[in-house]
């Protein structure tokens, strides 16, 4: 077993791809077919890589409380609700897009750009609390210990 947790070292693809996904999605606007297959394979594999690190979460809530005690609880679990929730939008894009694939739908792609710009906000904030995690000197009195 490892000393420490795959989760913080997984985490980092998804968010590249998911951004890098998003920006070619809005790019379809310009070079519709050269983005579209781009922002398919961005957002499905940021995707696939997001489902990972969310697996890996629970390890690594383990290895938090064991290093900084229970006082990060309530911020693993914001962090965790909004990695759920940026799961769930994520997967309907992968969903709507790859349907759209299948069965052309004009509203697909409104959606699609509403739901990325949702996803990128809640990807945002699960980044954002898993940095408060590791970070903070409020909730992880161990920083001022190193310094």
């Amino acid at each position: 077993m490892l000393s420490s947790p795959l989760h913080p070292i997984l985490v980092h693809f998804p968010i590249a791809l998911l951004f890098i996904g998003v920006v070619a999605q809005y790019l379809t606007f310009w070079k519709e077919d050269y983005f579209e297959k781009i922002a398919l394979f961005l957002l499905s594999t940021g995707f696939v890589f997001a489902v990972i690190s969310y697996v890996t979460g629970d390890s690594a809530e383990g290895y938090a409380f064991d290093h900084w005690g229970r006082q990060v609880e309530s911020i693993i679990h914001t962090h965790e609700t909004y990695a759920l929730i940026t799961l769930i939008i994520f997967g309907t894009i992968t969903a709507l897009k790859l349907l759209n694939l299948i069965m052309p739908f004009k509203l697909i792609k409104p959606i699609v750009l509403i739901l990325c710009l949702s996803g990128i906000i809640t990807l945002t904030l699960t980044g954002h609390y898993g940095g408060k995690i590791v970070y903070d000197h409020e909730t992880n009195p161990s920083i001022e210990e190193i310094n």
